[in-house]
């Protein structure tokens, strides 16, 4: 077997990985066990490399490590293609926050939703391509898992402009379990869940007590009810105000799931924390900027730094984690190894969020937008597992709304056209005017022209 990482020099994505990889007792039993590590940044995947290395033999792994910043080389025999790329990450987030903000955009994050996301698709899309044709070429049977955002736009597109097998993951829904776990006072691991929707604005229709069956919504309703309306505001404050409307409790949260609605703002105390800026003294959005540390949210530690603290640098944290300590090594609770152990070795799993095609897996949503909900992994490979309960009608027009905008983003790149951009943009319920949105869409293609494809207005 061989698996490929693709944006191996990634700091999460690439440590979690290998991590799960090393712990995998199944994965030792593999036929010749290659790990390809391939990134674009030599530096990046020496040090990954590196860090690999040392973790192998700590655990006395049989698998072969190799190193590389040719693709091609890489997916070579490839069965499977796992994929997370990013560059200059922050940078051009910054510039998609702060840039539709600056033209009306009511935008709370801009990562999967709203007009900043559409430039983090037109981006991350003409890579993603390449890798997927190259793997049409060289490792046409293998899998493509990517984690690469935005999650859903993305894998639809491969999907639909390549013939390469592709699942996209996310542990949104996970993270909605825990919310559930804390409202309801049980362990997560106790609650059984029907779920799904679109990725990072997904509902879950059922939720049980895995050993005795009860249906725990009914307790749920009260413990909400109860609950301290203030409580955990940034994350929880949006959720529980969808639950109310639509009858069912959304996932991952406040940040996400704000992306995609248009009253997402009342609800998000930490906006004003998001890539924090002094308008008078910055540009963030200017190349040469200093675009300052992240803030994810309102819980996030550089909110408990003194006035004259040292703030810790990307370089900072990839240096400390990738010095290794076997007592530091854990599993990531990803999905992409035990994917790869469940068809490697045609044993049948469940994973909690898989993003594909949807296939009738979600009623009232079209057969070939890419969806989010539970699967089946077996070694005939992934299908998702249908929903039985089918989501309310507002839920369905929201997200029927993004299936549209996947469609125009993917004629924008074919076409080389900004009016399909424009199209895209103006169907957002966080669209600037129309007079705003064109003037925006101008800048932003002029500020990010290095790594936006060429479009123009047809």
């Amino acid at each position: 077997m061989k698996v490929a990482l693709i944006g191996a020099g990634s700091v999460s994505f690439a440590h979690g990985a290998l991590n799960d990889i090393a712990l995998s007792e199944k994965l030792k039993k593999a036929d010749h066990l290659e790990v390809a590590l391939m990134d674009i940044e030599q530096e990046n995947v020496n040090r990954t490399y590196q860090y690999a290395s040392e973790m192998f033999s700590a655990f006395s792994h049989p698998g072969e490590l190799s190193r590389t910043t040719n693709l091609e080389e890489a997916l070579t025999d490839a069965d499977f293609v796992i994929v997370a790329i990013e560059v200059n990450r922050y940078f051009y987030w910054s510039q998609d926050f702060h840039i539709p903000r600056r033209y009306g955009s009511k935008q709370i994050y801009g990562e999967n939703g709203g007009p900043g996301s559409m430039y983090h698709t037109l981006r991350n899309l003409g890579p993603m391509l390449h890798i997927a044709r190259t793997m049409e070429k060289i490792c046409p049977e293998a899998w493509f898992i990517n984690y690469t955002n935005p999650e859903a736009k993305l894998v639809e597109a491969i999907s639909k402009l390549t013939s390469i097998k592709i699942v996209g993951l996310c542990h949104g829904l996970d993270m909605g379990i825990d919310q559930l776990a804390s409202f309801l006072e049980i362990p997560a691991s106790s609650i059984g869940v029907e779920g799904g929707g679109l990725n990072h604005f997904g509902f879950f229709t059922k939720i049980w007590d895995k050993e005795t069956g009860e249906d725990l919504y009914p307790l749920f309703h009260e413990k909400e009810k109860s609950a301290n309306r203030l409580a955990h505001f940034d994350h929880y404050a949006l959720s529980r105000t969808m639950y109310r409307t639509y009858g069912y409790y959304p996932y991952p949260g406040t940040n996400h799931c704000g992306e995609y609605v248009s009253y997402a703002e009342d609800f998000y105390a930490g906006l004003s924390l998001q890539f924090r800026y002094d308008p008078i003294r910055e540009k963030l959005w200017q190349k040469g900027s200093e675009v300052p540390e992240f803030v994810y949210s309102a819980s996030g530690n550089s909110l408990d730094k003194g006035l004259f603290d040292d703030t810790t640098t990307q370089e900072d944290w990839a240096e400390q984690a990738y010095s290794f300590d076997k007592n530091n090594v854990n599993k990531s609770n990803e999905y992409a190894i035990p994917i790869i152990e469940a068809i490697y070795f045609d044993e049948e799993i469940q994973i909690n969020a898989a993003n594909m095609p949807n296939k009738g897996a979600i009623k009232g949503l079209p057969d070939d937008m890419v969806v989010e909900t539970q699967a089946i992994v077996n070694g005939n490979g992934i299908s998702l597992k249908p929903m039985e309960i089918e989501l309310p009608t507002a839920i369905l027009g929201t997200i029927n709304i993004q299936g549209s905008i996947h469609k125009l983003l993917l004629e924008a790149y074919v076409e080389q056209s900004k009016t399909k951009l424009l199209q895209a943009i103006l169907l957002d319920p966080q669209a600037p005017s129309y007079y705003q949105a064109c003037a925006m869409i101008d800048e932003m293609c002029e500020l990010q022209k290095d790594i936006l494809p060429e479009l123009e207005w047809k």
